[in-house]
C-alpha cells in the first residue's frame, strides 16, 4: 500500500491521535504537527494531542499550538492509539525515546521527516527529501485533497520559510517555491510568520550576537569558522535561532560550527555549509547527532574552556 494511503488509513481508524515533535522545537516540527492536527481534529473529527518534551518558544504561540498541547503530566502512551512523529531523524530527538521503546508494537506508529539521516524507526516511514517536514505533509494533504485552512496553511508556510532560511538556503527547491506559493494562495498569514520568526530580535539581543561574532575563531587550515555561546548567554537560546545560517555569509568558510553551552552542562553544536562538496551530517554523525547534507547538528557533554591551542571540551 502506499505511505499516504497507510498513512491515512491508520488516522482513519484510529480515536486518539499523538502528535510528537522534537526536543528544542522549531517551526517546522511544529508548523508540521500543527498542520496535521488542525486537519485531523476539524476535518476528520479525531481527538488529537501534540506534546513536546521542551517548552515550546514563545514567538511560535501563533501557531495556535496551545489547543492541542499537553504537558508531560499529561502524557499517558496507553490513552493513544496512533502516535504520529514529525522532523524527528530518530528516537531521541523525541525526549521520549525509553517510554516509546516501551510501547514499541502496541501502538502504531508514523515518522514523517526530511532529515538524510533519519533511522526509519516507526512502523511507517514517510522519510522523503524535502526542504522541510512541512512540505512532505503538505503534500500528504493535497493528496488527501484536504482543506488547506488558514491555520494549516500559515503552520505548513512557517516550517518550510523556517527550514529554507526564507528561501536562501540550499535546501531550497521549485517544490517548496510552488507549494508556499499555493500556501499563500490559500491564505497562510506570511506577515505573522515574518512577524514573529524573523522581527523578533531586540537591542539587548543583538549586543549578544555583537559579542559573540566579536570572538569568532577562523580556522585558515581548514577553513572552520566557530562560535562559542557561554552558558551565561544560553539562559536566552531563543536570540541565537539563525546565527549558524547567518553566518554561512562567510564566503571563505567551508564548514560554520556554533557551540553552545546549556546550564545543564551540555554543549549543543550546530554545523552548517554552502560547499556543494561537504556534507556535515557525516561529521554530526560521528557524535551521535545528524541532519542534513548543509545543516546538521549534535550534543556533547562537558564545558567549553578557552586555551591557548584554542576551545576544549572538559
Amino acid at each position: 500500500m502506499p505511505e499516504d494511503k497507510e498513512l491515512f488509513s491508520q488516522i482513519a481508524e484510529s480515536a486518539n491521535i499523538l502528535v510528537v515533535c522534537h526536543r528544542n522545537p522549531d517551526a517546522d516540527t511544529l508548523g508540521s504537527g500543527t498542520a496535521l492536527a488542525f486537519f485531523m481534529a476539524n476535518e476528520l473529527n479525531k481527538h488529537v494531542n501534540l506534546f513536546c518534551v521542551d517548552s515550546l518558544p514563545k514567538n511560535l504561540f501563533f501557531l495556535n499550538i496551545d489547543q492541542f498541547l499537553i504537558s508531560r503530566e499529561e502524557l499517558h502512551l496507553p490513552n493513544f492509539d496512533l502516535i504520529i512523529y514529525v522532523d524527528s531523524a530518530d528516537y531521541s530527538q523525541t525526549g521520549l525515546a525509553e517510554e516509546l521503546l516501551n510501547i514499541r508494537g502496541q501502538i502504531f506508529t508514523v515518522n514523517i521527516d526530511h532529515h538524510q539521516t533519519n533511522t526509519k524507526y516507526a512502523d511507517l516511514n514517510i522519510v522523503q527529501q524535502a526542504s522541510a517536514t512541512a512540505e512532505i505533509v503538505g503534500k500528504l494533504l493535497k493528496k488527501q485533497k484536504a482543506v488547506l485552512t488558514k491555520e494549516i496553511s500559515t503552520a505548513l508556510l512557517a516550517g518550510i520559510i523556517s527550514d529554507t532560511t526564507y528561501f536562501t538556503n540550499a535546501g531550497t527547491t521549485k517544490e517548496s517555491m510552488a507549494l508556499a506559493s499555493e500556501l499563500l494562495k490559500a491564505g497562510a498569514n506570511i506577515k505573522a510568520i515574518v512577524k514573529n520568526t524573523w522581527k523578533k530580535n531586540s537591542p539587548e539581543a543583538l549586543k549578544i550576537w555583537g559579542r559573540i561574532l566579536s570572538q569568532l575563531d577562523y580556522n585558515e587550515t581548514y577553513k572552520i569558522v566557530t562560535a562559542v555561546i557561554s552558558a551565561e548567554d544560553s539562559l536566552a537560546p531563543e536570540v541565537f535561532e539563525g546565527l549558524a545560517n547567518f553566518l554561512t555569509t562567510l564566503y571563505e568558510a567551508n564548514i560554520i560550527l556554533v557551540m553552545r553551552e546549556t546550564p545543564d552542562n551540555l554543549i549543543k553544536c550546530s554545523l552548517r555549509t554552502t560547499k556543494d562538496h561537504i556534507d556535515v551530517s557525516k561529521l554530526a554523525q560521528k557524535f551521535g547527532g545528524g541532519g542534513h547534507a548543509k545543516a546538521a547538528g549534535f550534543s556533547l557533554a562537558g564545558r567549553l574552556n578557552k586555551t591557548e591551542l584554542g576551545w576544549r571540551i572538559e
